[in-house]
């Protein structure tokens, strides 16, 4: 049951930040399309007035419909994705679930100062499947055990009867009389000559050894999906680091070209380039802070979600 809650959680967190994630992308889109509609309107004024080639308003025209078709694929995405939370949570897949998130910021749920050995114990003492695991191991080995002294241990059966009992000469019967009974039987069973206990034994100790065999494959897999999890939350911090660098030269970057166009020093097309690596370093610091979030709870799910 607790395998199962841990389960569901993390696939429902992971539907939600997906859909943050589409909802930022549709704003990135929209912002991104804004400025391509600026540019191509500027191209193509500049164009008119012979202080720039038709080519470049074509260029501009050409990138402002990419966006566009962008911006509707944005979309479709956003309505997918709450489509499926909605599943997740029972709730009416028509109705648009909008995150009440106006950005999104990295989640820490785990602290990156905890060692992975910390971490690695955590798990083990946490994870449902390995207290089921256990279980069965102890009860694997009461059934070894039972079945290894079996024919030494002997059956009892007891029976407990009352009635009346009497009788007389000719049709008389009154003389009667109530009668207890206590009976008890003790036995020892020896299957097929010994060979059946032989063999009820090795068919117990075999599922004994599975058992055991199926407790060390499930703390061999907790402790790689700890370590591989705290990998990728380490490693994602530091992606949102350099993609906010990313961020902060494409933005100077832009504003760059637009006081260069302002100041008549260059052509608005060469705001092209600056608006597509703008919107490509919005993209990636989104995605980076994405996948550390999910990160954070795929590790949650490899703790036995030890934050309830």
């Amino acid at each position: 049951m607790q395998v199962t809650t841990n389960d569901t959680l993390l696939a429902t967190a992971l539907a939600y930040l997906h859909l943050l994630r589409t909802t930022q992308q549709l704003r990135i889109s929209e912002e991104t399309r804004d400025s391509a509609k600026k540019l191509a309107d500027l191209t193509s004024s500049f164009a008119s007035t012979g202080q720039g080639s038709q080519a470049d308003a074509n260029r501009a025209r050409s990138e402002l419909i990419r966006h566009r078709v962008e911006l509707s694929r944005a979309k479709e995405n956003r309505r997918v994705a709450s489509a499926r939370l909605a599943e997740f949570l029972s709730l009416d897949p028509a109705v648009e679930i909008v995150p009440q998130e106006s950005t999104i910021v990295p989640i820490d749920l785990v602290s990156l100062e905890m060692s992975a050995g910390e971490l690695l114990a955590s798990g083990l003492e946490n994870r449902p499947e390995l207290a089921e695991l256990q279980f069965l191991v102890c009860e694997a080995v009461y059934r070894y055990r039972r079945e290894k002294y079996a024919p030494m241990l002997p059956s009892v059966l007891l029976g407990v009867s009352q009635s009346s009992f009497g009788g007389g000469f000719g049709s008389n019967i009154d003389n009667q009389r109530r009668r207890f009974d206590f009976d008890a039987t003790v036995y020892w069973e020896l299957r097929n000559f010994g060979f059946g206990e032989r063999a009820k034994r090795d068919e117990t100790r075999s599922r004994y050894d599975q058992v055991e065999a199926q407790q060390v494959g499930m703390m061999d897999r907790v402790a790689r999906e700890v370590v591989e999890a705290h990998e990728q939350v380490k490693s994602r911090k530091e992606r949102i680091d350099i993609s906010k660098l990313g961020i902060k030269s494409a933005t100077n970057a832009y504003q760059r070209d637009l006081e260069r166009i302002r100041e008549g020093e260059g052509l608005p097309i060469e705001a092209l380039q600056s608006i597509q690596a703008l919107d490509q370093a919005r993209r990636e610091y989104l995605r980076s802070i994405s996948d550390y979030n999910a990160a954070q709870f795929r590790l949650q799910r490899a703790l036995g979600w030890p934050i309830q």
